[in-house]
């Protein structure tokens, strides 16, 4: 009998194991650090370098989400207010623009709006960026001189929305991440915010 209670425990451990990894999938639990500008990867700091000397303003960021590092230089450009993220190895993988809500065509807010409101009963726009990546064939190293000549021809555009929410079965802060059509590719609870790194 007691073998037979051991096997129940087992089978329902197991059971809930695929659950439980695809919530923390669905989770942006990312920690960010304020570091120095020698302490980011080399071949970031020449990207920057070749727009941002020394002698301007720019915050720098070490990010973790799990096992995964990024590295993160905030800074000022012409009124506008930017994020440019590179990978462990200096490579960059996005530049994102904070903006406005209302910054975004009519139809695109409408579409957006349109799908929040199919998930939650309240929400509240916290924070909207513009992000820019390159596509498959393009180079990654041309991204942020295009963003910054407002040559977006050859970049795919997102756009990152955070918003609390809330319906009948939950209440929070969430990341949802939509392509330039209003198309929601992903959504992200918000486990953390980092207080150091908010605009």
């Amino acid at each position: 009998m007691k073998s037979c209670y051991h096997i129940l425990f087992l089978l329902t451990a197991i059971l809930h194991i695929p659950f439980s990894l695809a919530s923390a999938q669905d989770a942006k639990d990312e920690i960010e650090k304020s570091i120095s500008r020698d302490a980011m990867p080399a071949s970031a700091l020449s990207q920057i370098n070749q727009f941002w000397n020394e002698q301007k303003k720019v915050d720098f960021y070490l990010q973790s989400h799990g096992e995964m590092i990024s590295y993160e230089a905030k800074l000022d450009w012409e009124g506008h207010q930017y994020s440019i993220e590179f990978d462990s190895t200096g490579s960059l993988i996005d530049v994102e623009q904070l903006i406005k809500f209302e910054q975004l065509p009519e139809a695109l807010r409408n579409t957006i709006t349109e799908e929040i409101d199919k998930q939650y009963t309240r929400f509240k726009f916290t924070r909207i960026q513009r992000q820019f990546s390159a596509s498959e064939e393009d180079d990654n190293d041309e991204v942020l001189e295009d963003v910054l000549d407002e040559d977006f021809e050859d970049l795919i555009i997102n756009f990152e929305i955070e918003i609390d929410a809330q319906n009948k079965k939950v209440l929070g802060s969430f990341e949802l991440l939509f392509d330039e059509h209003g198309n929601l590719i992903q959504k992200r609870r918000i486990v953390r915010r980092s207080l150091d790194n908010i605009w």
